[in-house]
């Protein structure tokens, strides 16, 4: 008896577990066990519990309501005060959760764990790299300053900075008074005799 062989060495008919009628069977009982151990773990839930309330499948309301606050509270960590008020966030929920029902999308049980993570991390890390970028501008800016000796307080401008604080003027308007600097302390300054 010769069998037939594909290019990958099995057979051509492979058994599959998909047409055996035992697994839709199997996952009655699995269902079953599971609910036996719900019961057994927290008896107030079970079906035959008195009070207990029948799945009502999951609430869109409550959902909507939570996107627009998780929105919300990211808007805020990326500008303080861009968030929404409570009246607009009630009015948003309203609006978004016949969406969520029309799909059938339930993001309170199944919210895509990359987007909790952007939520959480996302202003947080925004908020770090404009603190980054502000040191580094403030770098930049102090080696601008030494490299043309407004810092040394051997220079003009350098010993007039150090004199008056920190400068307050904008940064081209030491550049246009500087040669009017410099000829009014040549004026000023003292003259020796030569000995």
């Amino acid at each position: 008896m010769s069998i037939e062989r594909k290019g990958d060495g099995l057979p051509v008919e492979k058994p599959t577990l998909e047409n055996g009628p035992g697994l839709d069977a199997m996952a009655g009982v699995v269902a079953g066990i599971d609910a036996e151990a719900a019961a057994a773990l927290n008896p107030g839930m079970s079906a035959g519990a008195p009070g207990a309330q029948a799945d009502m499948g999951p609430d869109y309301m409550r959902g909507a309501s939570g996107i627009v606050d998780l929105v919300s509270a990211m808007l805020d960590g990326y500008a303080p005060g861009a968030g929404w008020n409570d009246q607009q966030r009630t009015l948003m929920s309203a609006s978004i959760a016949p969406v969520l029902e029309k799909y059938g999308w339930n993001v309170e049980d199944k919210l895509p764990c990359e987007l909790v993570a952007l939520a959480v991390c996302g202003p947080a890390l925004y908020q770090s790299a404009k603190v980054v970028a502000f040191k580094l501008q403030q770098d930049r800016l102090a080696l601008a300053r030494a490299a043309r000796g407004m810092a040394d307080p051997n220079t003009i401008k350098g010993a007039e900075a150090a004199e008056s604080g920190p400068q307050a003027g904008s940064k081209g308007e030491g550049d246009a008074n500087a040669g009017a600097a410099l000829a009014e302390a040549v004026r000023a300054a003292k003259v020796f005799p030569d000995m």
